[in-house]
């Protein structure tokens, strides 16, 4: 039986459930896991802005006052602490989220023995991690997408000193990959990093047991067994290259009029006032198709398992990623990937040409590539099965809750909790 001490973990993030990016996803799955391992768990987020909030989430948040908490709720039995943040951008949001997170860790009933944060950090939350190290809070950030380019303006390197100094006032970062470690480590932050694998959930991301099952999410999109299901998941909005896989995807609809596209995520660009026209061109792309009726967009779900079990072909032609979970639960799903060189790709997706496909980040490579699979069924069958088999191997989400369950445990107690 295991004697460990069981130690509090608070994990904070802006925005968590049921509004969330990709990591917080990531991260909502491993909360029972990590329970099951003598950690105490508490969840501290905010608010949405009021224009991201569904009407539900309106209902329940939008009458609080701002800066107060709300009722605490929970995930799974896990409480949340949530606080009303400021739909204005920038320091007040911020500085907003940090005094109130700063408040939950002076109280007593709730101070964490080690704090885990997910999310946008930005210098401005230098002040909170200085009174967080005061406090002997020890803190991680998890890195889990690769950076933009950086910006070619005067101020670019006050700007990285800050974030230099911000993230060298944490005790840990976790990258999920070694190039996201060497980005880093090329800023000259001396801050320890930890590289642990994002972990798949095999229950839960696998291949249909029988037909019955493979249909059943096509029946609700109205496809019949014949057709083939391209699927993408992720945000509609330019990084993910939502806007190339359609394009790519128009130019094959005629002569494969059996498929269909089928975009699982929230549409960006209709949240986004500044991708007004990036949702211009998907619309265009669409109609221009001469098949707009087989593409689908599903918006925010979770049953990205049943739409993987429903899928012939999985695409991500995204320009930067972290460790994409994506692409490692198409693989569990035994679905056959299609990838780009996005910034952040690294060995711990296989190899080209064997685990996946990998093409120019393009439209005419990316048609070029599906029909490639579209005309060739052992090829598909071959990446199906070799990407099926390498996650199985490789990615446990088991192993990766180990060692993040082991990392917490080792700090907390290194600061005497």
């Amino acid at each position: 039986m295991n004697s460990r001490k069981t130690h509090r973990l608070c994990l904070a993030s802006p925005v968590f459930f049921p509004t969330y990016g990709g990591s917080q996803l990531r991260f909502k799955r491993y909360l029972p896991g990590l329970r099951a391992r003598e950690l105490d768990i508490r969840v501290f987020t905010g608010t949405p802005h009021s224009k991201e909030m569904s009407a539900e989430e309106s209902s329940l948040w939008g009458d609080y006052p701002v800066g107060e908490f709300i009722p605490v709720g929970d995930i799974g039995g896990i409480p949340v602490h949530r606080v009303r943040l400021p739909d204005t951008k920038g320091k007040k949001r911020t500085r907003t989220y940090n005094r109130k997170l700063l408040e939950l860790c002076d109280n007593p009933e709730y101070r964490p023995d080690v704090l885990q944060m997910v999310g946008p950090l930005k210098p401005l939350s230098i002040p909170l991690l200085k009174k967080l190290r005061a406090r002997s809070i020890p803190t991680l950030y998890a890195v889990t997408v690769a950076p933009p380019k950086p910006a070619k303006r005067k101020w670019y390197s006050l700007a990285q000193r800050r974030e230099i100094e911000l993230f060298n006032l944490l005790d840990c970062i976790v990258t999920n990959n070694e190039p996201l470690k060497e980005f880093v480590r090329a800023m000259g932050i001396r801050t320890r990093v930890e590289i642990i694998p994002n972990g798949v959930d095999l229950a839960r991301f696998r291949p249909a047991e029988n037909p019955e099952e493979r249909q059943s999410l096509r029946d609700e999109l109205g496809l019949s067994p014949e057709d083939t299901v391209i699927t993408s998941i992720g945000g509609i909005m330019p990084r993910k290259g939502s806007h190339l896989l359609i394009e790519a995807w128009a130019s094959l609809a005629q002569d494969y009029p059996a498929t269909h596209l089928v975009l699982v995520g929230p549409r960006k660009d209709l949240e986004q006032p500044g991708l007004r026209l990036f949702r211009r061109k998907l619309e265009n792309l669409v109609q221009g198709s001469g098949a707009p009726q087989r593409v689908h967009f599903t918006g925010l779900s979770d049953k990205a398992g049943a739409y993987l079990r429903a899928s012939d072909i999985f695409v991500l032609p995204s320009e930067r990623e972290g460790m994409p979970n994506a692409v490692l639960e198409a693989m569990a799903s035994r679905v056959p990937a299609i990838l780009t060189p996005f910034k952040g790709l690294s060995a711990d997706l296989g190899t080209a040409g064997e685990q996946y496909m990998l093409c120019e980040r393009t439209a005419p490579a990316l048609a070029s590539t599906l029909r490639q699979l579209l005309d060739d069924a052992q090829l598909l069958a071959r990446i199906a099965q070799q990407g099926y088999d390498w996650v199985r191997q490789t990615m446990s989400l088991d192993k990766s809750l180990d060692r993040y369950a082991a990392l917490y445990h080792e700090l907390a107690e290194h600061c005497g909790s």
